[in-house]
């Protein structure tokens, strides 16, 4: 049998994750990112964090071997799923080079969260720019 202790606990912790799972769907946009191996339909989607650098965007690869990632780079056009709405884009990978200015645009936006992100998932990350079709 649990003890009050365990069941106080365990409602503290639901309660906790409860209020901090709606707290990011109030305060992080993640848009949805359709990419597609052939020209035929969208087959692959991820949930990526967005910045705007108009009149581009960006999203990044939280790792270089991401399924979706190959995806883009037989095709580079994708949908983002953004406010409702569906939006294509052209999709440049920037394999390498410097990624300050980006990563400044995620960190300005997603505060401590792109940290804490970066921290447990990020390796060796890959940035893609999107432009407007």
């Amino acid at each position: 049998m649990a003890s009050r202790k365990s069941i106080l606990g365990l409602g503290l912790f639901v309660t906790l994750a409860y209020a901090g799972h709606h707290w990011l769907e109030r305060n992080v946009e993640v848009v949805t990112l359709h990419t597609q191996a052939t020209a035929a339909s969208f087959d692959h989607f991820a949930r990526v964090l967005i910045v705007d650098d108009p009149p581009s965007a960006w999203i990044r690869a939280e790792k270089p071997d991401r399924l979706w990632l190959g995806a883009l780079r037989e095709n580079p056009e994708v949908l983002i799923h953004r406010d409702g709405r569906d939006q294509r884009y052209e999709a440049e990978i920037w394999d390498g080079g410097a990624h300050g200015r980006v990563d400044r645009l995620f960190r300005e936006k997603y505060g401590l969260l792109d940290r804490v992100l970066g921290w447990l998932w990020r390796r060796d990350p890959v940035m893609i720019r999107l432009d407007p079709e």
